[in-house]
């Protein structure tokens, strides 16, 4: 459909994913800024050879990546996936949610598309169960002749719901699933269907080094029409701050470097995605990410993000703030942003 086709191009254009006590580590800012370089400009060659050739399918706002962090990341998580935005990027890793965390993303695209993330996860023994939604809408015009104002206006786009589930088998190895229901509203027709993602973590190295593989929107809509389902494959590495015996708290991130790839299954060809972030002071966190392909949409580009976090005071001392925010700029079709706010509680 149109608007279909509207969404995935600029999708495509614009977008460019209890933990085990952890060892410590330290990397002076040369050496971190070395190998950002280096995953920057090795993963630059990665991308030669894609086919240059790309298809439609129908919902298209499931391509709409959910949180800032990970797109501030070049939309690299499916290997670190170490907080409730996981949820989107690879279920398996919401075994690493402490207690509860909710997040919600404000995503403002070209074209005056509009997307929204909501995602909540909750403890329950060795699992975790979540909830999210994730949708895109926008506003199109209806003329019968050329005029200057359109005879009527239509909100088109869609949603979809989620139910997540997550296990640790072992210790360092996690399982996961999310079951969707969607529903699109288009200009001349709406369609509903269903879609699941399945994936799995691996984190090893004292914890260190994380392996993901997700294979999201797998499923059917009413039309008939295909949903992006695709395979996303991740690596991370990340260096942690000590757990102190004294007063023990949850491991925090401090430096990571992450690096995935997306293939979808039923159109298109494999995007490449590197990044990196550093937390200062456990307060500031600064990223950068890459992300490459070649097509018809092509997602070639730099992101760049940063993320606050803080303790509440007072009544709300058992709250934790973080406020994320990405940057994704492109001037052939206009820059986007996103902003996200993360609870933990």
């Amino acid at each position: 459909m149109r608007i279909n086709a509207i969404l995935e191009a600029d999708v495509n254009r614009v977008t460019v994913k209890k933990a085990m006590p952890v060892a410590s580590g330290h990397w002076s800012v040369k050496r971190r800024s070395l190998v950002i370089a280096i995953f920057l400009f090795t993963a630059s060659g990665w991308a030669e050879g894609i086919h240059d050739e790309a298809g439609t399918t129908g919902a298209a706002f499931l391509k709409i990546e959910g949180g800032s962090r990970p797109v501030g990341m070049g939309g690299a998580f499916v290997g670190l996936a170490n907080d409730v935005n996981t949820i989107f990027w690879n279920p398996a890793g919401l075994t690493s949610v402490h207690k509860r965390e909710l997040t919600a993303m404000q995503n403002f695209l070209i074209a005056d598309i509009s997307s929204q993330f909501i995602g909540y996860a909750q403890r329950d023994g060795n699992g975790v169960w979540g909830a999210s939604l994730l949708g895109a809408f926008t506003e199109i015009e209806r003329r019968t002749r050329p005029t200057d104002e359109p005879d009527s206006t239509v909100v088109v786009g869609g949603f979809a719901a989620g139910a997540s589930y997550a296990y640790a088998v072992l210790p360092e190895l996690s399982i996961g699933g999310t079951a969707r229901g969607i529903s699109q509203q288009l200009d001349i027709e709406d369609s509903y269907g269903a879609a699941v993602d399945l994936g799995g973590v691996l984190r090893i190295l004292n914890n260190r080094l994380g392996i993901g593989l997700s294979l999201q929107n797998l499923g059917f809509l009413n039309t008939e029409e295909s949903l992006p389902t695709n395979v996303r494959g991740g690596i991370a590495y990340q260096i942690r701050k000590e757990v102190s015996p004294v007063n023990p708290k949850p491991a925090r991130d401090f430096f990571a470097i992450v690096a995935d790839v997306d293939i979808p299954i039923t159109s298109g060809y494999p995007t490449f995605h590197v990044g990196a972030e550093n937390w200062f002071y456990d307060v500031l966190a600064l990223r950068v990410g890459y992300s490459m392909s070649q097509g018809e949409n092509p997602k070639n580009g730099l992101t760049g993000g940063i993320g606050v976090r803080r303790k509440g005071k007072a009544s709300l001392e058992n709250l934790h703030f973080q406020f994320d925010y990405a940057f994704v700029p492109n001037e052939d079709v206009g820059d986007a942003h996103r902003i996200s706010l993360l609870l933990r509680f």
